[in-house]
Order: structure tokens, then C-alpha cells, then sequence
């Protein structure tokens, strides 16, 4: 975690003001799910500091398997409880028409392919090596709003190198990360930064975007896709596993 970041909303907030009521166009969203709609059908896909939101973006993907990673336990029990109802929310709903799916039955099985929970901090510069997710083994990573809360580019580069590796040569990554109006303690985010971050990690940058936004705590969203060529060189490593 980067504790000097104040984060816009505790778990419990965040939920009901994103995901509780209407689609809110204008904020990324909709850009982000475009974006996802890009990506072939995959094995396994890994969502990190993926919060309470996996199921959203699942919409937009043909993903068979879901590790969704995050540090705070509160948010995950939100994400799995969400799942298991298999029930879409008006914001989910407006997404499924977005992405051109089928309806309810659809969004069940996109909630049926959340496999398992992993309690990590995805911000820590090495990830602890134990049971779970190998290095080299998934076929899309993606990141929502987790690498704006690095504390700096060194900090940046680190995180994203690491959350990279976990790439197959040819898996695919997408991210987005927020510009907030209060940026104290963040990193800041610049096309230069992505595009040499991602060059030290192998990543073939296909698109990188900078939207600007209406939302009162953020300004801008960088949205990036990249694949990966070749995994750089770098010591083995797995994710700690928590089961459902």
C-alpha cells in the first residue's frame, strides 16, 4: 500500500456511489469497457487491486477463469458476494448493452468464472512468493486505479514491472489509471512514464490514451493496452492464494 494516499471512499462508499445506481457516462468507464472488447477470448485473466468491480469489467471480456487480487478484504467480500447473486446492477445493466451481451444469463456466467480471491498487496514491491498465480502463466493482467496510488515513478516502475511478469509471452494487459484533483502522495502520471515503463517490461504498447473526465475527484484518466512480446528477464514468483 502507499499510506501517505487518501483514497476517495472506504470499500462500503465506493460500492454504493459507483455501482448502486445509473451507468455515469463522462467519468472513463464507458472508454475502459471499449477497450476491454478489444481483447480475444482468454484462459485466465487476473484482475489486480481489482476492489468490488471485477464483474463490470468482466462484461466486456471472454475470460474462462477469474483471480481477482486485492488488499483489503472488505472489498473482496463485496466482489465474491456480488458474484455468487449473479444478479446485474442497473450500472452492470447498461454495460451489457454497451458490450452488445445478452442479457441476465450472460452476466451469470461472467460471474461464474470469478475462481478465486487472492488477499495481496499489489503496491508492495515484491510480491510475496508462495502458492497461487506463477510468473509467466495468465493471459491478461489489467489494473484499474491501483498504479495512480504508487507514490512515485521509481515506485511506478517497480509495481508495474511486477505486475507484469505474470504475463504468458503474447498475453495481453490492459489499465487505467485516474489523475485525482488532490494528487498528494501519488505519482504523476505522464505518457513518457508509461511508455518507458513499458518498454523496461517487455509490454508492446498497441494503445495509450489520456481522456479528460467530469468527476469531482478526478480530472483525467490514462488508459493503456499492451501485449507482451517476451518476458524480461527476472527470478520466478507466485501470488499467495485465498480460496473463495
Amino acid at each position: 500500500m502507499n499510506p501517505g494516499v487518501t483514497v476517495v471512499a472506504d470499500a462500503d462508499e465506493y460500492w454504493e456511489r459507483y455501482y448502486s445506481g445509473q451507468f455515469r457516462f463522462g467519468l472513463g468507464t464507458e472508454n475502459i469497457l471499449a477497450v476491454l472488447g478489444l481483447i480475444p477470448p482468454v484462459d485466465l485473466w487476473t484482475d489486480l487491486g481489482c476492489g468490488s468491480e471485477s464483474m463490470l469489467w468482466a462484461i466486456a471480456l471472454r475470460a474462462r477463469r477469474l483471480i481477482a487480487v486485492d488488499i483489503d478484504q472488505r472489498r473482496l467480500k463485496i466482489l465474491r458476494q456480488f458474484a455468487r447473486s449473479g444478479q446485474p446492477r442497473e450500472v452492470h445493466a447498461t454495460a451489457l448493452q454497451l458490450c452488445d451481451r445478452t442479457g441476465p444469463y450472460d452476466f451469470r456466467m461472467r460471474c461464474r468464472s470469478l475462481a478465486a480471491l487472492v488477499r495481496a498487496d499489489c503496491l508492495a514491491e515484491d510480491l510475496p512468493a508462495s502458492s497461487g498465480l506463477i510468473s509467466r502463466s495468465v493471459a491478461l493482467v489489467t489494473q484499474f486505479g491501483l498504479l495512480g496510488l504508487c507514490r512515485d515513478d521509481s515506485h511506478f516502475t517497480t509495481c508495474f514491472r511486477t505486475a507484469h511478469r505474470l504475463l504468458a509471452p503474447g498475453g495481453w494487459a490492459v489499465g487505467a489509471n485516474w489523475l485525482a484533483h488532490d494528487a498528494s502522495g501519488r505519482v504523476e502520471l505522464t505518457e513518457q512514464l508509461y511508455r518507458e515503463t513499458a518498454r523496461q517490461t517487455g509490454l508492446r504498447l498497441l494503445l495509450l490514451k489520456r481522456a479528460e473526465i467530469a468527476d469531482p475527484d478526478f480530472a483525467a484518466v490514462w488508459i493503456y493496452l499492451g501485449r507482451m512480446a517476451s518476458c524480461p528477464p527476472a527470478a520466478p514468483y507466485s501470488l499467495p492464494h485465498q480460496a473463495n
